[in-house]
């Protein structure tokens, strides 16, 4: 997705932003997951000048939607 060298400057950005520990805290995951996930291009980041990566909440909100989703097991006894 975001390569930190074509990344928009947050200051353009119109949205919240989390630092890394932030983020990686509503997630339940290490910081260091949160990079290899940004690195990975599961979840779009921008760069400040110092080249801390920030994450836009909405972006962070949703991917924390989708991995609750991927851990959710069917239940042996649906109810009707």
């Amino acid at each position: 997705m975001n390569s930190p060298e074509v990344n928009t400057p947050y200051w353009d950005m119109n949205f919240l932003v989390l630092s890394t520990g932030e983020a990686a805290s509503e997630l339940g995951i290490a910081p260091s997951t949160m990079r290899r996930w940004a690195r990975a291009g599961r979840i779009p980041y921008v760069t400040d000048p110092n080249g801390w990566r920030l994450f836009g909440k909405g972006d962070v909100y949703a991917l924390r939607d989708s991995v609750r989703g991927e851990n959710q097991w069917p239940s042996r006894n649906p109810r009707p």
